[in-house]
């Protein structure tokens, strides 16, 4: 979030600087009618808004460059999500596939599947970048327009495909334990972009700090999402009974877990 506001501390860092360098001034402009004391009054004012100058052009320069770094930052974060999920979308299509050959659902997903992966193409976050590094207002902009717009469609897909999924597994055999419902973190792009120009770019910082709620929410509601599919997708390993003490023990395991005793058979 320093993102946002470091254009701001900068600005104000810089303006309360020029303001300082000016009433120190007073003193010494209030004396200007002595060539002597004029020139004495006249050095350290040009210095110090020299360095003030030199100053901002660096302060300037770390802001593109940090804005910059961290649209590269998003935009790679989403190009790498939204290809593993494609490629998990396509690996639990096939699986069921060969679990069931086929029915609406299950082909219902292998279309998601397809249109995951033509529709959410990865964005080149390296270009994006260094156009940002340039034009940092309206590039930032833009790419806060595509990201809020992407999460937009994504989390449509994402939507249908875990009620196709419910019932595609139901129809594959598995015992259907409750998946976890989806939580939308959509946004209006349009509404944002309008916001942010009636404020003078102010709503940006809340934009961008939604950009990465709703990106950090999505993966760990993802992450809860696939924990609970492949439970549902990979058996429970088989197990027996140990004739000594009568605990569970693994089936490829040799040794009791509890009493330490060796299995046979």
């Amino acid at each position: 979030m320093i993102v946002p506001l470091l254009p701001l501390a900068v600005a104000i860092a810089v303006g309360a600087t020029f303001v300082g360098i000016l009433i120190a001034a007073l003193p010494k402009i209030a004396n200007l009618s002595q060539p002597q004391t004029a020139q004495n009054a006249i050095e350290p004012i040009a210095g110090g808004l020299s360095a003030l100058f030199g100053f901002g052009i660096i302060a300037t320069f770390v802001v593109f460059f940090v804005g910059a770094l961290s649209f590269y930052y998003l935009l790679d974060r989403r190009n790498r999500h939204f290809g593993r999920q494609q490629l998990l979308f396509a690996a639990i299509h096939r699986y069921l596939t060969f679990k069931r050959s086929t029915s609406e659902n299950i082909a219902q997903l292998g279309y998601l599947s397809d249109d995951s992966t033509y529709t959410e193409d990865p964005k080149p976050a390296g270009l994006w970048a260094l156009l940002a590094l340039f034009a940092t207002p309206i590039v930032c902009l833009i790419a806060s327009y595509n990201l809020t717009q992407d999460m937009r469609r994504h989390d449509e897909l994402q939507s249908k495909y875990q009620a196709s999924l419910a019932s595609a597994l139901t129809e594959a055999g598995f015992q259907e334990s409750n998946l976890p419902g989806y939580k939308s973190h959509s946004r209006d792009p349009v509404l944002f972009l309008i916001l942010t120009a009636i404020t003078g770019g102010l709503f940006w910082i809340y934009w961008y700090y939604t950009l990465l709620k709703d990106y950090n929410d999505h993966f760990t509601d993802q992450a809860q999402f696939e924990e609970q599919v492949l439970k549902i997708l990979i058996p429970p390993p088989a197990e027996r009974i140990c004739g000594t003490c009568g605990g569970s023990v693994p089936a490829v395991a040799k040794f009791c877990p509890n009493c330490g005793r060796q299995q046979t058979g």
